[in-house]
């Protein structure tokens, strides 16, 4: 499923041993080793979604929404939220490179803020993003985005330097020229979202089965039949691949195989110790 340097690099590095963790090689996906989950799978279903991170999540959600709930089926190798959702940054920008990006970002933006209405948590917060500017170039970028903004009505904002520093009182001017204010921007909370987004899924009747992998996904005429799982086989009509990390390995599992354009790479990002005087809703900088 993987390449020699990825295995080598499970054996050394901390993250990828992580998220590898479970994985076998003979080209199936684990499951039997899993944790109990909720229950055995009904033999059949009109949708099997494969991933419980937070993408898997939504499009359970919205099924539902749809009124597919109680043909639906999402089935998760090991626990909901724990594959790579549970360690995501949790940005969320608004300004996106297509207008239709644009208008999901805002969507995911109504939602959250609607299960936070219900009481369910997100961990949602609307801080703003501060972009900053250095060179005359990336500021002539910011100009562009903000005339693009009106089309696609987005509220941001062209700075000075001075209304940077207002924005972040911890922000050094003496270097940058101006700065992009975006408000509608915040973060929120990936895992505690994939969990609330769960619930209402299954509240609209759709099952989620955890310890359940995939072993092989069968097709006739071009058209997926059914899924064999580590728990039982179940029928069905369509198949999601929201596998994340492992998506490119699950497409492998049909036949004929589905190639899925997937690579993973590492990321960093760093966790500080708490600073005094830090506002909680400090904008998030770019």
């Amino acid at each position: 499923m993987y390449s020699k340097y990825h295995k080598a690099l499970c054996s050394t590095n901390k993250v990828y041993r992580c998220l590898c963790n479970g994985l076998v090689t003979d080209g199936s996906t684990p499951g039997a080793t899993a944790p109990a989950g909720t229950g055995m799978p009904p033999k059949d279903a009109r949708v099997v979604i494969c991933g419980g991170g937070v993408m898997g999540a939504s499009v359970a959600y919205h099924l539902g929404k749809l009124g597919w709930g109680k043909e639906t089926v999402l089935i998760e190798q090991n626990r909901i939220g724990g594959g790579t959702t549970w360690h995501a940054s949790g940005l969320i920008g608004v300004f996106k490179p297509s207008l239709s990006q644009v208008k999901l970002t805002k969507s995911s933006v109504d939602l959250y803020k609607e299960l936070e209405n219900k009481g369910l948590s997100t961990g949602w917060k609307q801080c703003g993003s501060l972009n900053i500017a250095r060179t005359k170039d990336r500021m002539i970028v910011f100009k562009r985005m903000k005339a693009q903004s009106v089309s696609w009505e987005i509220d941001c904002e062209i700075l000075t330097p001075e209304q940077c520093k207002e924005k972040c009182s911890l922000l050094r001017i003496d270097d940058i020229i101006g700065g992009l204010w975006i408000p509608g921007d915040g973060v929120g909370d990936p895992y505690e979202t994939c969990l609330s987004i769960i619930s209402e899924a299954k509240n609209m009747g759709v099952r989620v089965i955890e310890g359940c992998g995939v072993k092989k996904i069968d097709q006739i005429d071009k058209r997926v039949s059914g899924v064999d799982t580590s728990l039982g086989y179940i029928n069905c009509e369509y198949f999601v691949n929201c596998g994340g990390f492992w998506a490119r390995g699950i497409g492998q599992l049909s036949e004929p195989n589905v190639k899925v354009p997937l690579h993973a790479v590492e990321h960093y990002y760093l966790h500080t110790k708490p600073i005094p005087g830090l506002d909680p809703l400090l904008p998030g900088m770019f």
